[in-house]
């Protein structure tokens, strides 16, 4: 029994219809799984720059520094809402040892993190070197909590700027917009160490 011409030629588009939707199908999937991968690295990207903003912080040290004019001690630590900068040792992992004076901050679009070497006599002591943290970042919004001075009356609030040179803020929030999103914020219990 054999098959006529118009036979042959409906099993032939019927197959080729099968094939383009198979392979659409195919195309989709593979689509939206490399999309999921690059969420999961973007995810696992902010997880990575989350806990190391959250041990930088929670490591820095309440470091007292004088003044050459006036012999008054005051704390090496800036908040302001746009940038932080403090004193804290660096991860051992990036084979650096001692302390360094960091200050983290937006630029460019990028949340970017700027390190020398701490020297109590020479706050520009040391090359000063930069890394990115995150790329994308729309928004950075730094707040502090506590009383700004030892004998305050009163009560610890937030503020957007930390003016005090006695001592540091409790507490150190990041509120941070990356690629038009709102990220969950980071707030960081500074450990009141001292050297």
């Amino acid at each position: 029994m054999g098959f006529t011409l118009l036979e042959l030629v409906v099993a032939i588009t019927l197959m080729g219809l099968v094939l383009v939707v198979l392979y659409s199908g195919l195309r989709l999937g593979l689509n939206g799984w490399d999309s999921g991968e690059r969420r999961a690295e973007a995810t696992n990207r902010l997880r990575s720059v989350e806990e190391f903003l959250r041990r930088q912080l929670a490591q820095s040290m309440t470091v007292y520094q004088t003044s050459n004019d006036r012999r008054e001690r005051f704390v090496v630590f800036a908040g302001r809402s746009e940038e932080i900068e403090f004193v804290a040792p660096m991860p051992a992992r990036l084979g650096l040892g001692g302390l360094y004076r960091m200050r983290i901050g937006m630029a460019n679009g990028q949340l970017q993190l700027h390190w020398r070497p701490y020297l109590p006599g020479d706050p520009a002591a040391g090359e000063e070197r930069e890394t990115v943290l995150l790329e994308g970042v729309s928004a950075v919004e730094w707040a502090y909590f506590g009383p700004e001075r030892d004998n305050d009356r009163e009560p610890p609030r937030w503020r957007a700027d930390w003016a005090s040179t006695e001592r540091r803020p409790l507490l150190a929030r990041l509120n941070l917009t990356l690629r038009g999103e709102p990220w969950p914020d980071l707030v960081v219990a500074l450990v009141e160490g001292s050297r």
